[in-house]
């Protein structure tokens, strides 16, 4: 691909100054998401009630969508459980997915799925001990897992042909590329609304489902491994591309190109890489395109938070602020709690000042007053250690 500079050219120049296929196809409308979102659970979420960060899993529609101030900021198809029931000598297992309001646990890049008795149950195997190797799968849970709890997760999958149906343990199902960007959107602790799933018919659906309960290692997605053999320069000059070209469909790749931004600065410590995300901000068009953005830059925060804010320290004070504000407001709406709690993710609380350079201290204290700046807004006290 041949990268268009329009903006990009104008980042790196900045950069330079401070140092620096699916089965089932989702509605163009839904895509899109201009419209409020309206849906059973708006009345008991506490998240949707509060215009937070939600994930939103319809199982009558078999669709998820990642939702901020009740509009769907994108939408994928999903599986869901078969609703069929399995009995062994030990045991019994209902395989629906329940419906009701969760959270994020805990999420994971390229898991290990850990497989429970039920599946040697289910295909006429000897039930290994709970450490038994034979338990390991890797990629039995596709790209990325986030597990919302009481044994739930949302997490990839090795047959996307099979989306948008009833065919799963219990467990929601994404394509692998919308595993990531789902990993990459939330936080622990990120409300997860499920509703629907009342209907007979989709019992006696799924029971015409025939398909291959062993998992097998997903195929690797072809974009994501070109992308790998990028420069940094190419990457941000692909994902100014990318972006411009989005307008909310599932089927926008600039998550891929940011997450590999992301864990090239992170992982690999490449300034230019994390400093090229930060700066991209800028010239993000569209209210609903710039808020998931802005939880790439949270996840970024949250996985590298020294690396982070010295990618940050070194933008101008104009983008610093922009960038800060981002991170902070994109926090704490993704935090369903209340500001007060003593637990509330306040991004200075991640990391104390004095773990950072000179440039990481200016970084820092551009944060800490937009801390302080967001609760007075919100009306509560600001915070003033440091």
């Amino acid at each position: 691909m041949k990268p268009t500079r329009r903006n990009a050219a104008r980042i790196l120049a900045a950069l330079c100054l401070a140092g620096l296929a699916l089965a089932a196809p989702v509605s163009e409308a839904l895509a899109q998401a201009p419209y409020p979102l309206s849906i059973r659970s708006s009345r008991t979420s506490p998240g949707l009630s509060a215009g937070k960060y939600v994930v939103v899993i319809d199982l009558d529609a078999h669709l998820l969508h990642f939702t901020r101030d009740r509009r769907i900021l994108w939408s994928a198809p999903v599986g869901t459980g078969t609703g069929l029931r399995l009995e062994g000598p030990d045991g019994e297992w209902d395989f629906s997915t329940p419906n009701g309001i969760f959270h994020v646990q805990y999420k994971e890049e390229s898991p290990v799925w850990m497989a429970p008795d039920w599946y040697f149950i289910e295909n006429k195997l000897p039930v290994p001990p709970p450490s038994d190797p034979k338990r390991r799968f890797p990629g039995g849970l596709g790209a990325a897992a986030v597990y919302i709890g009481e044994g739930l997760a949302i997490h990839g999958t090795d047959k996307p042909d099979l989306l948008g149906q009833r065919v799963s343990h219990g467990c929601i199902r994404l394509h692998n590329r919308d595993a990531v960007r789902l990993f990459h959107n939330v936080q622990v602790g990120t409300e997860v609304v499920i509703v629907g799933g009342d209907s007979d018919e989709a019992d006696e659906a799924s029971k015409k489902v025939v398909w291959d309960r062993r998992p097998a290692a997903p195929q690797k997605d072809t974009f994501v491994e070109y992308l790998k053999g990028l420069s940094t320069e190419e990457l941000l000059y692909e994902l100014d591309d990318q972006m411009r070209d989005a307008d909310g469909a599932r089927e926008a790749r600039w998550p891929a190109v940011a997450a590999t931004l992301l864990r090239r600065g992170v992982k690999e410590s490449d300034g230019a890489a994390l400093r090229g995300l930060l700066a991209q901000l800028e010239v993000v068009e569209g209210t609903q395109l710039k808020q998931e953005y802005a939880t790439f830059l949270v996840d970024a925060f949250s996985r590298g938070p020294r690396q982070t804010l010295e990618a940050l320290g070194r933008l101008d004070r104009r983008d610093r602020l922009r960038v800060a504000t981002a991170i902070v407001d994109a926090t704490m709406t993704l935090y369903p709690g209340s500001l007060d709690d003593r637990v509330a993710p306040w991004p200075t609380r991640r990391i104390p000042r004095d773990a950072v350079g000179y440039a990481g201290e200016r970084a820092w204290d551009t944060l800490h007053d937009v801390e302080r700046s967001f609760r007075e807004r919100h009306g509560r006290a600001s915070r003033t250690a440091r």
